[in-house]
């Protein structure tokens, strides 16, 4: 009876260890294999869109208590950035793919996209990751002004900026097998709109 057990235990430890042994073969397997973007394509689903967001730059104060012309020079832009960023459907599968980050085109113009799948050329370019990236915008502003001797600058800018969310469906090829994988996903992007000034010249009190 003991010799009974005895032979039951080893043939279930065998068992356990044969398991065991096969799924790190399976995970090994799935570690080494290596993907690369051949291609993103974009759409417009009824959730996606674009809206503006109303962001107001902090107040600039200039005084001049001098006896010359002051120049002052404001760049109410220079530390805003465009940002972007992916959401995977399957996050977990993409956060686990061996693949080399690449540049993708993503657009400020809505309208190029339709409610069918197509590609993207040009344009912004930024890495295809879901952490959040960011990038210059393509327009730059520069207000300038003189301010005679005794005066203050009081100057208020509010900028508006696009909110652009789309589908987009990226498409992997593993570089042994040539195997190919689908995710797909939404993307937001923040890009420079419009911008509004308000600016008073005063004689200081």
């Amino acid at each position: 009876m003991k010799l009974t057990k005895m032979f039951i235990g080893l043939f279930l430890s065998i068992g356990f260890m044969s398991c065991s042994e096969d799924d790190t073969l399976i995970e090994d397997e799935q570690i080494s294999k290596s993907y690369e973007l051949i291609s993103i394509q974009w759409k417009l689903n009824e959730t996606d869109g674009q809206s503006i967001i109303e962001k107001k730059i902090p107040e600039f104060h200039f005084r001049n208590e001098t006896d010359t012309v002051m120049e002052v020079v404001i760049e109410p832009l220079k530390d805003l950035r465009g940002s972007s960023i992916f959401k995977f459907n399957d996050s977990l599968t993409f956060t686990e793919l061996s693949y080399e980050e690449v540049q993708v085109s993503v657009t400020k113009e809505l309208s190029l996209l339709s409610e069918e799948y197509g590609y993207l050329g040009g344009g912004v370019k930024v890495p295809l990751t879901q952490e959040e990236s960011s990038f210059p915008f393509s327009w730059n502003f520069t207000d300038s002004f003189a301010l005679n001797k005794g005066t203050k600058l009081t100057s208020n800018y509010t900028v508006f900026l696009r909110k652009n969310r789309a589908s987009f469906l990226a498409t992997f090829k593993e570089t042994t097998t040539e195997e190919t994988l689908e995710l797909d996903g939404t993307w937001t992007g923040i890009f420079f709109n419009n911008l509004e000034e308000n600016s008073i010249i005063e004689e200081i009190d």
